[in-house]
């Protein structure tokens, strides 16, 4: 069954992406509620912004969901580090109210904003136990679980936009419904759009990797993305998201990078105001589940919480779009220097990486990343 799910979904993201670009055990989160009590908390909390409701999907849900309003009640916890305004946390919103609706309010996903649960590290702890049930989180700590994801985020590697979609859609929903996710207690039901990454320091303009050398960059605790500063000329510098602002601030380190949205959003441009476009990665964000969550919710339930976190996806895909180009005007406006490359300076990022991508840990990507170069149109 767990292998029919998977493929069914990995099968409705492709075709959604050509048209359009715990429980009652004692394992998990979930407290049981009456439906009347879940139905009202509900009512009143996420999705009370107009646009949350206005997707076509939520509008026109398939499906007969008549099996999944009868059974227990439960009170799910989703945890997220963006702020509540974020426009994927509108994403994550809707999510909810659309499972409180279509399962007649039995189940309530209560959304945990700005690290209050913990940092995403710790979230993913809570997940293999059932401490926690849903994580909005990034996929580069889940390679932990599974080791092929380091492949989507090899840097310069995506043709174009519908590039990244088509290879996440296909080979990074397999791997994230795989059994070595699962046996970690975790499974993954959609992705979300996390931008392209940019480099940002406080030092000075980026134009070329020359630029880069003997600057401090933060990275994600990752030896994918410490590997690629270094290919750059960069010292990488894993650190705590949370604890980046305090060290562009007192000079521990000199950048790091992100999307641009988030730069704006937890306000780094404050203390590095040099930003380049380079684009040097795409790694998606991810919605987690805790697979012993999962397990214990019925087969119904189920359907109803995976198709509201595709139709979430899709949601989020347009405000992020809107997200970003409103946050890179807004830079703009408050004095931060954008770079934007040249092809011929866009080229030299691209080559200084390329043996990288190649070699890095002994080439064990390669069949991984001609499958992704296969997908581009």
């Amino acid at each position: 069954m767990k292998k029919l799910t998977a493929m069914t979904m990995a099968a409705m993201m492709v075709l959604s992406l050509t048209a359009c670009g715990g429980g009652a055990g004692e394992s998990t989160t979930a407290a049981p509620t009456t439906a009347a009590e879940t139905a009202k908390e509900t009512a009143a909390a996420p999705g009370e912004t107009k646009e949350a409701g206005e997707t076509e999907a939520a509008e026109t849900p398939s499906g007969d969901y008549s099996t999944s309003m009868e059974g227990p009640s439960y009170t799910l916890r989703c945890a997220t580090n963006h702020s509540e305004t974020f426009c994927t946390s509108t994403a994550l919103k809707e999510f909810a109210k659309n499972v409180n609706e279509r399962t007649g309010g039995r189940i309530t996903i209560d959304i945990y904003y700005d690290a209050v649960l913990g940092e995403e590290k710790s979230c993913l702890e809570q997940l293999q136990y059932g401490g926690l049930d849903f994580l909005r989180g990034n996929i580069s700590p889940l390679a932990e679980f599974h080791d092929g994801l380091n492949a989507l985020q090899m840097p310069f590697i995506y043709k174009d936009t519908q590039h990244f979609w088509d290879a996440y859609g296909t080979i990074g929903m397999e791997m994230m419904k795989s059994e070595e996710m699962q046996q970690a207690g975790l499974y993954g039901l959609t992705f979300y759009d996390g931008g392209a990454r940019d480099f940002y320091n406080s030092k000075r303009e980026i134009h070329t990797p020359e630029d880069m050398k003997g600057l401090n960059i933060r990275v994600q605790e990752s030896s994918l993305m410490m590997g690629m500063v270094e290919a750059l000329g960069g010292n990488p510098q894993p650190m705590p998201y949370a604890d980046v602002y305090s060290g562009l601030q007192t000079g521990v380190i000199d950048g790091a990078e992100n999307s641009i949205a988030q730069y704006l959003e937890v306000s780094h441009y404050e203390v590095a105001n040099y930003l380049t476009l380079d684009n040097h990665t795409r790694a998606a964000d991810t919605l987690i589940m805790s697979n012993k969550t999962r397990e214990t919710l019925g087969e119904a339930d189920m359907k109803v919480i995976e198709e509201c976190a595709l139709e979430s996806w899709e949601l989020q895909k347009k405000l992020w779009e809107e997200a970003e180009g409103e946050a890179l005007a807004k830079l703009k406006e408050s004095g931060v220097v954008v770079t934007e490359l040249t092809p011929e300076e866009q080229a030299k990022f691209e080559d200084a990486c390329g043996s990288f991508v190649e070699g890095f840990e002994g080439g064990k990507y390669s069949d991984i990343l001609a499958q992704i170069a296969a997908l581009a149109k």
